[in-house]
C-alpha cells in the first residue's frame, strides 16, 4: 500500500497535469469514509456530500488546494451542493453528469479551476466563463474534449474569482449544449 505523502504527491501531480488542459478525472468513491486530515480541521465542519468530499481529498484534504472547510454544506435549488474552504469553494453539480463535481481555489497568485466526470456526457469543447473584480464583463474561453479538465489563470485583482463551465458538441457550425451551465464555485482571497 502507498504512504500518505507518495498519494498525496501523485494527486497533486495528476491535479496539476489535468490543470494544463482537459484531463481525466478519477471517479468518486460511493461512501465518504472519515480521515485523519478531514477530522484534524477545527472547527470540524463535515463535508457530507461524497463527491464533493471525494475531489477535496483527491486536492489534499486540509493541507491541500482547497484547506479546511469553513462553513456548512449548502444544498441549491435545483438540487446541487455547494461547500466553502479556506481557499475557496467545491460544488456538485448533478445536471452536467452524476457525479459532476467543479472546484476553484487560489494560490500564488493564480486562480485554478477543475470540472468533471460529466458521465454519461462526452463532450467536443467545454466553454469556461470566469469573472473577477477586474474582468466584471467575464472571459470565455473553449477548451479540450472528454468529460473533465481544468485551468488556470493569473491573477489581476485580490478579489474572488468566479466559475462555470458548459459543455458542448459542435454541430453545423454552431455549439449544442444540452446540459446548460454548472452551479458557479469562487476562489477566496
Amino acid at each position: 500500500m502507498l504512504s500518505t505523502k507518495r498519494r498525496l504527491t501523485g494527486v497533486v501531480l495528476g491535479t496539476l497535469l489535468a490543470l494544463g488542459g482537459t484531463a481525466a478525472i478519477p471517479a468518486a468513491a460511493h461512501a465518504v469514509p472519515e480521515s485523519p486530515a478531514r477530522a484534524a480541521c477545527r472547527p470540524n465542519y463535515p463535508i457530507p456530500n461524497q463527491f464533493i468530499y471525494q475531489r477535496w481529498n483527491q486536492l489534499g484534504g486540509q493541507n491541500g488546494m482547497l484547506g479546511c472547510p469553513i462553513g456548512t454544506n449548502k444544498r441549491l435549488a435545483n438540487g446541487a451542493e455547494r461547500q466553502r474552504f479556506e481557499n475557496g469553494e467545491i460544488a456538485w453539480s448533478p445536471d452536467q453528469g452524476h457525479r459532476m463535481v467543479v472546484a476553484a481555489w487560489e494560490r500564488n497568485g493564480y486562480a485554478y479551476f477543475t470540472w468533471g466526470p460529466t458521465d454519461p456526457y462526452s463532450y467536443d469543447v467545454f466553454l469556461v466563463r470566469y469573472t473577477s473584480a477586474a474582468d466584471a464583463g467575464g472571459t470565455q474561453r473553449e477548451l479540450g474534449r472528454g468529460n473533465a479538465g481544468g485551468l488556470w489563470v493569473q491573477k489581476r485583482t485580490s478579489g474572488d474569482y468566479s466559475f462555470i463551465v458548459e459543455g458542448c458538441d459542435l454541430r453545423g457550425g454552431g455549439h449544442r449544449c444540452l446540459q446548460h451551465w454548472t452551479v458557479p464555485v469562487s476562489t477566496r482571497n
